[in-house]
This record gives C-alpha cells, sequence and structure tokens, in this order.
C-alpha cells in the first residue's frame, strides 16, 4: 500500500538548483545596510536579468513541495522607484504612500519601501487594496509594540518581506495587546492577514512575548533567511499553507508548535512543506505540525518537545510530537534528529519514508500512523520509545532501520500485549491486544517486509500484528524480551514467509514461528536460558556456515529463516567465535571454532519446530497454530 503526497496545481514549482542560483545571484543585489535609498544601485537591467533565470526555471522537472513564485524569490529592486521610511521616535516622515499617526506608520500603496530606523513603541502597518502588493526591504529595522503587533498587514493580496544582507532585523511585542472586544486577533509580532513572504540574507528577531511570533491568515512562504524566532504560543504560524525553501530557524516556544499550518475548513489547505533549511526549534507543544499534509526533504532539522522523551512533568492531553499530521505525513530526504515527549512522527492517516537519516528518542511511538505506515528507504534510528513502529498496516520496502523499544518493536495493531497501561499519552486510535499475549484477530492489520534491514531490541514483542505478517524479503534481526508474557515474533492469523533473513531470540514461554511459507523457517527452543552474546550457528553437514548469529540478551528460543536454510540435517553449535564480516551481531560466511555441539537437527518440513537436543518440539504457539490466550 502506497501513498502519494498530493502536489498544489495552479502555480509553477521551481527546481531547487535554479532556485539556489537565483538567490545567490540577486543577494548580491539587495541593499546592503545603506540609509540612503538613492545609493542604492540596482538597475533595471539588473532585474530583468533575474528575471530571465526565473523563467528559465519554468523548464524544470524537479518539483519541491511548496510553490514558490519567481516574485517570491526576488531579493533586488529598482533604487529609484523605491520610498524609504526612517523609523524614529522623534517622528516619521510621512511621504506618497505612507502616512503617519504618532508611532504609527501605515503603508497605505503598492510598492516597495525600505524601513529602517527603529520604533520604542509604536507599528508598521500596511493597509493597500486587496488586490494590491507591497514589497518591503527590512535594511536594521527594530520595532517594539507593548501593546500589539510591531508589523501589521491589515489588507492586500502579497507582502514580500526581503532582510537585506548583512542586517539584523528585530520585531518585539508586549505580553498584552489591545483588542476589539470580543476579538482574540491580532495575535503575533509580525501578523499579517495577506500572504506572507520572507525572503533575503539578512537575519530576523521576532519575540512573541503575547502569542506567536509570526502568522499569516493565509499563505506564510519563507525562501531564505536567518531566523531567531521565541514565542509563547506558536513561532510560524500559517493558515491555508507554511512553505520553507530555505534558511536556517532558531524557534523556541514556551506552549504552542514550532511551526503549524492551521486551516481545518479546506481539505487542500492547512499544508506545512519544508523543503530545505537547518531547523533548530524547542518546542512546548509540537515541533512542526499540519493539520492535512506535512512533507519534508533536503532539510536539517532538530527537534526538541517539552524536555524531550524523558519529559514527566506535561500535560497528556495536550501533545507534544516531533512532525505531526492530521492526514498525511512524507519525507523524502535531509536530517531528522527528534527527541520528543510524544511520538518522534505521526500521522492520523498515512506516513511515507521515502529517504532520509532520522534519530529520535521518544517518550511513546517512535513513528505512528493510524492507517498505513511506509518505509521504501533511508537510515532510521529510533534510540528509544514505547513502541518502535506502530501503524494498522505496516509496510517494509527497504530502508535501514533500528528500532529500540520498552515494549512492541514493530506493532500492526496497536495497543500492549504485555501491560495493563501503554505509553505515556495512553492507547492510539486503535485497540491492542489482550493480556497474556492473546490478541483478537483483525485480519486488516498487516506487517509487510520486502526489502531493508530491520533491527529490533525489545521488551515486548519483537514484531506484533493482530492480523498478518508477510516476509518475503529484506533481513530482519530481533533481539526479544527477557522476560515472560511476549514473545519475539506475536501474531493474529498468519505469519508467511517466502524469503528474506529472519532471525528473532527470545523467551520461549510464548513463542511462535512462522506458521507457512515456500522459505524454510526453523524454531529452536532450548531447555535453560542462554547467555546474551554467544554465538549461536548452524553448520551444514559439509561444515559450512548457514547461519551464524550473536543474540545480544540472553534467550530461550530462536526462529531462524534465510534462503540458504533449506530441508537437511543441520548441526547446532553454540559460543566459539566466526571470523566472517559481522554486521548487527549476524556473520556473513566466516568459519567458526571452539564452538560446543549441542546437536544434529532435522530439518523435514518448511516450518519445523525442533528442541536444542533435536527433538520435536511440543507446545509450540507457532507452526501453523497462532497463539492462544494464556490460561
Amino acid at each position: 500500500m502506497k501513498f502519494k503526497m498530493r502536489k498544489l496545481n495552479g502555480k509553477k514549482t521551481i527546481m531547487p538548483i535554479l532556485i539556489a542560483g537565483l538567490l545567490l545571484g540577486a543577494c548580491d543585489q539587495i541593499v546592503q545596510g545603506s540609509s540612503n535609498s538613492d545609493s542604492t544601485t540596482t538597475s533595471s537591467e539588473q532585474a530583468s536579468a533575474s528575471s530571465s533565470v526565473s523563467d528559465e526555471s519554468n523548464d524544470a522537472t524537479t518539483d519541491t513541495y511548496g510553490t514558490y513564485e519567481d516574485e517570491d524569490l526576488e531579493t533586488s529592486y529598482v533604487s529609484e522607484e523605491a520610498q524609504t521610511i526612517t523609523l524614529s521616535d522623534d517622528g516619521t516622515e510621512a511621504a506618497d504612500g505612507v502616512t503617519v499617526d504618532g508611532s504609527t506608520v501605515t503603508i497605505t500603496q503598492a510598492g516597495t519601501y525600505i524601513i529602517e530606523g527603529s520604533l520604542s513603541d509604536g507599528q508598521l502597518q500596511v493597509s493597500v487594496g486587496a488586490e494590491d502588493k507591497v514589497n518591503l526591504i527590512f535594511n536594521g529595522v527594530t520595532i517594539n509594540n507593548e501593546d500589539g503587533p510591531t508589523v501589521y498587514i491589515t489588507e492586500g493580496e502579497k507582502v514580500v518581506a526581503t532582510l537585506a544582507s548583512g542586517t539584523t532585523n528585530t520585531l518585539t511585542d508586549g505580553t498584552s495587546y489591545t483588542l476589539a472586544t470580543d476579538e482574540t486577533e491580532p495575535d503575533a509580532t509580525f501578523y499579517s492577514k495577506a500572504d506572507l513572504v520572507i525572503n533575503g540574507d539578512g537575519k530576523l528577531v521576532v519575540e512573541g512575548n503575547y502569542s506567536n511570533g509570526i502568522r499569516s491568515k493565509d499563505d506564510l512562504i519563507l525562501v531564505s533567511g536567518e531566523y531567531e524566532v521565541t514565542a509563547v504560543n506558536n513561532a510560524l504560524k500559517g493558515k491555508d499553507t507554511v512553505a520553507i525553501l530555505d534558511g536556517t530557524y532558531n524557534l523556541t516556544t514556551a506552549q504552542g508548535d514550532g511551526i503549524q499550518a492551521n486551516n481545518e475548513e479546506d481539505a487542500d489547505s492547512g499544508n506545512v512543506y519544508i523543503d530545505g533549511g537547518t531547523y533548530n526549534i524547542n518546542s512546548g507543544r509540537d515541533g512542526i505540525q499540519a493539520v492535512t499534509e506535512l512533507a519534508v526533504q533536503n532539510a536539517d532539522i532538530t527537534i526538541q518537545t517539552a524536555d524531550g522523551s524523558t519529559s514527566t512533568d506535561i500535560d497528556t492531553a495536550e501533545s507534544y510530537k516531533g512532525l505531526k499530521a492530521t492526514g498525511t505525513v512524507e519525507i523524502s530526504s535531509g536530517m531528522l534528529n527528534l527527541n520528543t515527549a510524544a511520538d518522534g512522527i505521526h500521522a492520523n492517516s498515512a506516513i511515507s519514508i521515502l529517504g532520509g537519516e532520522m534519530a529520535i528518542a521518544s517518550g511513546d511511538d517512535g513513528i505512528h500512523a493510524d492507517e498505513a505506515l511506509t518505509i521504501s528507504d533511508g537510515t532510521i534510528d529510533i534510540q528509544e520509545s514505547y513502541e518502535g513502529i506502530e501503524s494498522s498496516v505496516i509496510q517494509i520496502e527497504g530502508g535501514d532501520i533500528s528500532v529500540v523499544a520498552s515494549d512492541d518493536g514493530l506493532n500492526a495493531g496497536g495497543g500492549s500485549d504485555t501491560e495493563t497501561t501503554t505509553g505515556t499519552f495512553g492507547e492510539d486510535s486503535f485497540a491492542g491486544g489482550q493480556m497474556g499475549g492473546g490478541m483478537d484477530v483483525d485480519e486488516s492489520k498487516q506487517l509487510i517486509i520486502t526489502g531493508g534491514t530491520l533491527v529490533v531490541d525489545s521488551e515486548g514483542d519483537g514484531l506484533d500484528s493482530n492480523g498478518t505478517v508477510d516476509m518475503s524479503g529484506g533481513v530482519v534481526i530481533i533481539n526479544g524480551t527477557t522476560t515472560g508474557g511476549n514473545g519475539s515474533l506475536d501474531y493474529g492469523s498468519s505469519f508467511n514467509i517466502t524469503g528474506g533473513t529472519l532471525i528473532a531470540a527470545g523467551t520461549s514461554d510464548m513463542a511462535q514461528n512462522a506458521s507457512e511459507g515456500s522459505q524454510v523457517s526453523l524454531g529452536i527452543t532450548y531447555d535453560t536460558t542462554q547467555e546474551a552474546n554467544e554465538l549461536i550457528s548452524l553448520l551444514d553437514e559439509d561444515g559450512n556456515v548457514v547461519v551464524s548469529f550473536t543474540p545480544t540478551k540472553s534467550y530461550s528460543h530462536v526462529v531462524i529463516s534465510s534462503p540458504d536454510l533449506i530441508t537437511g540435517t543441520y548441526t547446532l553449535v553454540s559460543g566459539g567465535e566466526n571470523d566472517g564480516e559481522e554486521s548487527n551481531g549476524l556473520y556473513e560466511g566466516g568459519t567458526v571454532t571452539n564452538g560446543t555441539e549441542l546437536a544434529d537437527l532435522s530439518v523435514t518440513d518448511t516450518i519445523t519446530n525442533l528442541t536444542s537436543s533435536g527433538e520435536t518440539a511440543t507446545g509450540m504457539m507457532g507452526g501453523g497454530q497462532p497463539r492462544q490466550p494464556a490460561q
């Protein structure tokens, strides 16, 4: 089951490499901290040249998730056409298209305005026609407003704010706003009722002491620049879409999200698209939240929610996830480092991971999707979690995946099979298994493994499906729990194995082998618990290594399946050394020496269950018989 992220229609998308070229060229042309607009030498010829580069990008075949129009990328301007506004507590001069009322400066006409100077308690407003566009060049401006937004865009089609090269621009509000009766907005230091675009390679510092830092009631498009935003509520908030092409973002919130898109009324809105940039987010709630779609590529993202995975003093009715979407999440590339009080990555619908590198420490699930979760490629390291990967349908097609979980490693179906309590934030939207390993069979729950490498270290079940497990490829290594009531494999209906390599070590009391398949799967039950870090090997009749593996935990049962394991007789060897190449405890070839031969094992069927002394195992929960509830 695959899910494709919807693309916005009706607007051109820009090839990232061409965008980067345009930005580098354009940034050389913007104002360099000059307070005299006459000295700004951006010619019409230069502007025309920039336009021609943008036009060439129309033929690009590589899409971004977000939509960035040519005017969003443009950082140059014609100096003769720009109006300079020098803010001052001593009085800001009015000019064409600019009115001044005390410390409130209002732009009333479309055009380009260079903003410089400072106000200790004032406001810059933009109030133009509904179809008018305004370009603001922030040229080292500082604005503080004790009782409202510092920049307030009340009307217009679009405002593009450019952060002039080499400048730092600071916007700060107070802790309370003077609002009209029964009104709750404006509620951000930089607040816009129109589409808001910010570009350039200067710096913007925003302090949201009342509520949000930067907010647009339409689209919020961030193209480039350096941002330092602290806010009581959300740092960056857009209603319809938040799209970020590049830039550096240091976002800190006390009670809100780092980045949020919140339009719940339009099915095509409420999206967050991350196409690049570097992010350091410390959020009091979710790191990045989209009501509909969240898509990430080419970005370096570090997120901590609350106090991270070890958070204790939190409100469990609130949300503290790293990446979160009510709809879908797609990650195609980039680097993510997530330390979260709740799920690392969460979608109420589906998650698709196409690539990227991820390190996740979570106080709840590492990655959770209510409906479907597909991993096609990438490197995923879930270092800490309650349940590692959870969804109704989990499909592993590729990638290098490592999971550490205090309960189940992978769970197709939800909930804990062994605990009367669940993770910090309780059960997800579907029911879990029953106490003692029994479960209500639901064949709509599926775990499908066709490729990749999956290494699981779990204290609950290693692989858990309330329905079926199908494995046709890949490498799966499970170091299961050392205590009773769980199994390295746990399925409700069937486990069909037709390919790949499976090594699953754990306890024997609730052990299951695969139930069916065209590839041999051998379950071995030991009379006594075997020590951790001791080699276990199967040798064929010629003494060649078929499987050689070192479990990291003590165990009394192991399931082994490999394309090299066929019906025949094998020697079970414990301990010793293997001089082959090792990865995740599994050896490729090599020779086993100094081990102890335990028994000759006769494998006669594709699903075979034996004891470590070579006898037929009795009382197995698997081998075609799904486990039954404990009595």
